[in-house]
């Protein structure tokens, strides 16, 4: 085992970190173009870690934006360990600034902290040492960065088509010690008309994320009291007030990612309620009665198949104005099911008009697989935890390359604030995390 400070080079590199968590690089339709394919803030943050690669001396390969390649040698056989630079938005109710990257306590806040660009920085700091510690390994080991994960992973698509798929990846995304498998992922949209009480509706920040706030526009002031008599017997998080005439109903939710439903509530799912019970109409009610379960329940989605467990759905978005109806709804489907028999349930039950648009199968890898127990003995060994792999209800990279699993950084039974606001990361554990790396991606060189 190498003798190396660990704790030394997280702590001179911590500056480096501050600054990649400081670039709000969320994706940006309006600066989209053919040089920035998700928009400036994402361009800035693969620029920023190009930038670092070669002034350290590291190959670079490019594709077109979308993503880069950070490459140690050459060679016939090809590991990537494969991360996202982009974020989601971040929402209300932070203490700090999400992208100020400030220190409190021992923790690091910041959008992206934990999902990822912590785990990217010291994949990054890991290729370093290796190459600098064992020149002699003849395996082409990259660093691959990715820049639309969040949202479509075409970036990563992109990368795939251009160089090709290596012999085996990992994506730090996720839980120690591994997630050797992942459950389908797919959005349907919705689409629909409304024509009722309701002038206005907005649900939601991002498909993957719970709704942490939702407001509607009232055209009859006199149900306020109503309403107002609603919130408080429900326990549903409001206020009611008039403007303009209408009344305007706001509820606050707790944003988190939509494949762990229990670490969240969604807004958009109580302001149907609201709307559906006071209002006695039987659209907001259908809509609240599909919706309301997280795990199907209202419209016969409550699947539970093993090894990969239940099925999660989540309404993201919900937009409605001048009569016209847009939704975008995530969810994460075991084997055993087609999307297409799932699609067909949820339009039974929805009074909109259901498309799938995007379905990313499951995928599972092998116990017995050489890279994944050279992997998980590296963990067991430095941490002493003989926990098994787990099915994650995550989308990762895996999804694109297949023979592939996700590695860290987090633990169960920690807080896992992906997609949260306050998302933040304990300093002294980094060094760990680190080394963690470092040893798994020279494991794996080495198979």
């Amino acid at each position: 085992m190498d003798l190396v400070d660990y704790k030394k080079i997280f702590e001179d590199s911590l500056d480096g970190l501050v600054k990649l968590l400081q670039i709000p690089s969320v994706y940006d339709e309006p600066t989209v173009c053919e040089s920035m394919p998700y928009g400036q803030g994402v361009y800035d943050a693969l620029c920023y870690m190009k930038e670092i690669a070669l002034r350290d001396g590291f190959d670079v390969v490019e594709y077109d934006n979308h993503a880069i390649a950070i490459r140690y040698r050459q060679s016939s056989k090809r590991v990537d360990v494969v991360s996202h630079l982009d974020v989601v938005e971040p929402g209300n109710n932070w203490l700090y600034d999400p992208f100020a990257a400030t220190i409190d306590d021992g923790k690091l806040y910041a959008r992206g902290t934990q999902d990822m660009k912590t785990s990217a920085w010291l994949s990054y700091l890991a290729l370093k040492l290796m190459r600098d510690l064992h020149p002699e390994i003849d395996c082409e080991v990259r660093i691959v960065l990715g820049c639309d994960e969040e949202r479509t992973m075409n970036d990563m698509r992109y990368y795939v088509e251009k160089a090709g798929k290596p012999d085996f990846a990992f994506t730090p995304d996720g839980y120690f010690p591994m997630g050797i498998g992942e459950k389908g992922a797919l959005m349907w949209r919705l689409k629909g008309e409304y024509h009722g009480l309701v002038e206005k509706l907005v649900g939601g920040v991002q498909c993957n994320v719970i709704a942490p706030s939702a407001y509607a526009i009232v055209s009859d002031c006199s149900y306020q009291e109503k309403i107002e008599n609603y919130l408080v017997d429900s326990g549903i998080q409001g206020e009611v007030k008039v403007e303009n005439d209408k009344l305007r109903i706001d509820v606050v939710g707790k944003a988190a990612h939509c494949s762990r439903p229990d670490d969240g509530h969604s807004a958009t799912c109580d302001l149907l309620e609201v709307l559906g019970c006071c209002l006695e109409d039987e659209w907001f009610q259908q809509m609240a009665s599909c919706f309301y379960s997280p795990y199907g329940l209202g419209c016969d989605l409550d699947v539970e198949i093993e090894p990969m467990g239940k099925l999660t759905m989540n309404l993201g978005v919900l937009h409605m104005e001048n009569g016209t109806v847009y939704g975008e709804v995530d969810s994460r489907y075991p084997y055993g099911i087609t999307s297409q028999e799932l699609t067909n349930r949820l339009q039974a039950s929805c009074p909109c008009l259901i498309s799938l648009d995007y379905d990313d199968i499951p995928t599972l890898c092998q116990m017995d697989d050489p890279y994944v127990q050279a992997m998980l003995k590296t963990y067991r060994d430095l941490t002493q935890d003989m926990s098994e792999p787990m099915i994650s209800g995550g989308v990762s990279y895996s999804k694109v390359f297949e023979h592939c699993v996700s590695f860290g950084l987090g633990r169960k039974g920690e807080p896992m604030l992906a997609h949260q606001a306050n998302e933040y990361i304990e300093l002294e554990k980094i060094p760990m995390y680190l080394q963690i790396y470092y040893e798994a991606i020279l494991a794996i060189a080495k198979v």
